[in-house]
């Protein structure tokens, strides 16, 4: 009779790939719920209506944001207004790199940006 079942070598195999793909979720994970945060502060200050507003002022109010969500990675100084004739342009690009085993490093890179002159057409 031939039994049938998992080697040693591919339980090893097994346990190494579960272990690494679960130490990924919960080092780049937490990275991309803030960036959605972040993204989610930037449209919600640029809807709420910013003429008459200074560059200041909306920055400060997206570091408002940062402190609520306990966003510690990103500074609202970062945040980068353009105007226009067509309205405000608020842009936040930036990198986070992380150290994973040793001497590798995952650098992950982000993107907001809301349009205000997209919007108005």
């Amino acid at each position: 009779m031939k039994q049938r079942g998992a080697t040693l070598t591919s339980v090893i195999v097994i346990i190494f790939l579960v272990g690494f793909f679960t130490t990924l979720i919960f080092k780049i994970g937490p990275h991309y719920l803030d960036n959605r945060i972040i993204g989610g502060a930037i449209s919600q200050v640029g809807e709420s209506g910013l003429e008459g507003q200074s560059n200041r002022e909306i920055r400060g109010k997206i570091a408002d944001f940062f402190i609520i969500n306990n966003i510690r990675d990103v500074n609202a100084g970062q945040v980068k207004i353009e105007r226009s004739k067509q309205g405000v342009t608020i842009n936040l690009d930036y990198e986070k790199r992380i150290e994973m085993f040793g001497n590798v490093d995952v650098v992950l890179k982000f993107t907001n940006r809301y349009d205000g002159a997209e919007l108005t057409h």
